[in-house]
C-alpha cells in the first residue's frame, strides 16, 4: 500500500474522518494520530496568558526609549547653546568694540581647558541626572 503524504494526512484531518479508517496501514494510522494530536495541541489556547501588567511594562519601556531620545536631543541642544552663546557674545563685542572682542577671544583661548571641563561637567551632570530619574521611574513601574 502507498504511504500517505503530509497533504493527504492534512486532508483526512480536515475532513474529520475517524482515525480508524479501514484503508490505512498501521504506520499511516499512527502518523495520522500524531498529526491529530499535534493539531489539537496547536489549536488549544495556552494555559497561561500574558502577565497582568504586561501592557503597562511595554508602554513604560517605550516611554523610556522616547524619553532617552528626547534627553539626547536636549543634551545636544545644551552643548550647541553653549557654543552659540560664545559665538554671539563674540559677535556682539566685535560690533561694539573690536578690542573687547579680541580680549574676549584671548580670554576664552587662554582658559580653554576650564571652558572645556565646564562644558563636559554640564553635559555629565545632565546625563547623570537623566539616568537617576530614569532609574527611579523604572523602579516605580515595576
Amino acid at each position: 500500500m502507498k504511504k500517505l503524504t503530509d497533504e493527504q494526512i492534512q486532508a483526512l484531518l480536515d475532513d474529520g474522518n475517524p482515525i480508524t479508517n479501514v484503508g490505512l496501514s498501521a504506520p499511516d494510522r499512527q502518523q495520522l494520530e500524531s498529526y491529530q494530536s499535534l493539531f489539537s495541541k496547536l489549536n488549544a489556547e495556552p494555559a497561561e496568558g500574558l502577565p497582568f501588567h504586561f501592557a503597562r511594562k511595554v508602554t513604560a519601556q517605550l516611554q523610556i526609549k522616547l524619553k532617552r531620545q528626547s534627553d539626547i536631543r536636549f543634551n545636544l541642544l545644551a552643548l550647541l547653546g553653549v557654543f552659540v552663546g560664545f559665538i554671539s557674545v563674540y559677535g556682539l563685542l566685535s560690533l561694539m568694540d573690536l578690542k573687547a572682542a579680541s580680549a574676549f577671544l584671548q580670554a576664552v583661548l587662554r582658559f580653554k581647558w576650564v571652558w572645556i571641563i565646564g562644558v563636559f561637567t554640564l553635559i555629565g551632570v545632565l546625563v547623570f541626572e537623566q539616568q537617576v530619574v530614569e532609574e527611579r521611574e523604572h523602579r516605580f513601574n515595576e
